[in-house]
């Protein structure tokens, strides 16, 4: 007899997660969120291990959080990494002054969003051999696609919709000089993804999903996502690298 899906956490909570060494968030969590129940949940609830959510909240756009003190090198390298239910660490972020009750819809469902103005966050340790913005380049040069000028002005992005795909993809370039940028990819009407992968904080990947309708709050959305991880990062080691090794 599975037991039902329940947060593991309540409003308030501090909770620190270990991603890898230079990785290490420590955050009150914010308002929790429902399950959303699928024709699958019996298969759901017999795979389902609340002791590995890695739920942050959901917070307006504007939120200031609480900082915590660095921990010690000694208490960084014996903290184990803290294991997932599989979909990484997340946390969303409202937009124009609206709410909703959050629910745990995955993001790769084509319906994930609970409101237009919800952006959904998902970070990973992550090792790429190249960065956001070399892997865009590096795909420009082997794959044919038509530049969007209209959408790439309005936006001011880099946008082109490749042949064999069909829709627009976009480049932007971060506010953060230690990120090289992010692609974005319009999946439908309901969801765009935004996508980072860098060397900073060991290596990380760091996911966004929002609708179309609020493209235009990218660079916000880009900054506020990067500040919440510096802040809730505990990590006594050094996160960031000399802004010489990115290029713009």
């Amino acid at each position: 007899m599975q037991q039902e899906k329940q947060d593991p956490y309540k409003e308030g909570d501090v909770v620190t997660w270990k991603i890898n060494d230079h990785l290490i968030l420590k955050a009150e969590v914010g308002e929790r969120r429902e399950h959303f129940v699928t024709h699958n949940e019996r298969v759901e609830r017999e795979f389902y291990r609340p002791q590995y959510e890695r739920y942050i909240g959901q917070f307006p756009i504007d939120y200031q959080p609480t900082g915590f003190d660095k921990i010690s090198e000694e208490e960084a390298t014996e903290m184990p990494i803290s294991k997932t239910s599989g979909g990484g660490y997340e946390f969303n972020l409202m937009l124009n002054g609206s709410w909703v009750q959050a629910s745990d819809r995955v993001v790769e469902s084509d319906d994930t969003l609970d409101h237009p103005d919800q952006v959904k966050v998902v970070i990973n340790s992550y090792q790429a051999s190249l960065t956001t913005k070399e892997a865009t380049e590096k795909e420009e040069r082997e794959v044919k696609a038509k530049y969007e000028k209209e959408l790439s002005e309005k936006y001011g992005l880099h946008c082109r919709t490749r042949d064999d795909i069909g829709i627009p993809h976009c480049f932007g370039n971060s506010i953060n000089p230690q990120v090289s940028g992010i692609v974005f990819s319009f999946w439908n009407n309901e969801k765009v993804k935004a996508i980072s992968y860098e060397p900073i904080y060991g290596g990380i990947k760091v996911e966004w999903y929002f609708h179309p309708s609020n493209l235009e709050h990218w660079q916000e959305i880009d900054t506020v996502i990067w500040d919440l991880i510096e802040t809730w990062n505990v990590t006594p080691f050094k996160t960031m690298q000399s802004n010489q090794s990115i290029q713009h």
